[in-house]
């Protein structure tokens, strides 16, 4: 059986790790999305996974929604800054803007030194 191709881009990783983490097939998150044909919705989850095409902002909007996880967090610069997303995206609002307020107290006394 033939390995699968390894992802060439930060979000192919991350969607792929994501899916995984579901325990779903590339079949099945493209189910989940509406891809009616499971099989050309497969490849077309693989090539997103192997960096061979990006989604279009709709298709991306529903990878993420139907991981459960942010946007922002499958296109972060950083695996610091994924991981960022991913935690504050877990709070309340209400923690999220003090998680924020927190985090600019600490950017401002990084800058002062």
């Amino acid at each position: 059986m033939p390995q699968p191709k390894t992802p060439a881009t930060v979000y192919g990783k991350r969607l792929r790790s994501a899916r995984l983490a579901k325990g779903w097939t590339q079949a099945d998150l493209a189910k989940r999305i509406g891809m009616v044909d499971t099989v050309s919705g497969a490849t077309r989850v693989s090539r997103y996974e192997t960096g061979a095409h990006d989604p279009d902002p709709a298709t991306a909007e529903a990878l993420a929604k139907a991981l459960g996880l942010p946007l922002a967090y499958f296109h972060a610069t950083s695996d610091v800054l994924a991981e960022i997303i991913l935690v504050v995206s877990r709070l309340p609002v209400a923690k999220q803007k003090e998680a924020l307020e927190r985090l600019k107290e600490l950017a401002a006394r990084g800058a002062e030194r």
